[in-house]
């Protein structure tokens, strides 16, 4: 990811800031981003686009009528299966990797914007200790015919 710092913003970031000359123009800084830990990821759209099928292999989806429900479900059957870390969820933010308009990002919630059209939303899981590398883990949150449809093409 790059940020593109003004003088000022570099100031605050260097350990020699009477170096940085006072005239100094906006610079572009190119950043990793890392988190001491590997984390659970369940994405899901708001929204219902014909390219999602295409972009996922899809021939089918579940359309969830109660948001709600489905999240306590989830978060509830997690806690179990997932070694008690906690459930927390977000809109994705999208981000131009080149030109972010916030360097304020959280690792689990970031897509970049071209994938901006998917409309995610995103469930995460945190373990309480950092841990490099998770197993995949399989959630069963039991039946949901009472409040969603599947759609078969």
């Amino acid at each position: 990811m790059s940020l593109v710092l003004s003088r000022d913003e570099m100031v605050k970031l260097v350990t020699n800031p009477q170096d940085v000359p006072t005239d100094a123009q906006e610079q572009r800084v190119d950043v990793g981003l890392q988190l001491p830990t590997d984390y659970w990821l369940y994405c899901v759209t708001n929204s219902v686009e014909p390219r999602l099928f295409v972009d996922f292999e899809a021939d089918s989806c579940v359309i969830i009528r109660e948001r709600a429900k489905f999240s306590r479900m989830l978060a509830e059957a997690s806690r179990h299966q997932l070694s008690g870390a906690v459930m927390r969820e977000g809109p994705a933010m999208y981000v131009d990797p080149l030109r972010p308009t916030t360097a304020n990002l959280f690792i689990p919630l970031v897509k970049h914007f071209g994938y901006s059209y998917q409309d995610e939303h995103r469930f995460y899981w945190l373990p309480a200790t950092p841990i490099p590398k998770l197993s995949h883990a399989d959630v069963q949150i039991g039946n949901l015919k009472e409040f969603s449809d599947l759609v078969v093409l």
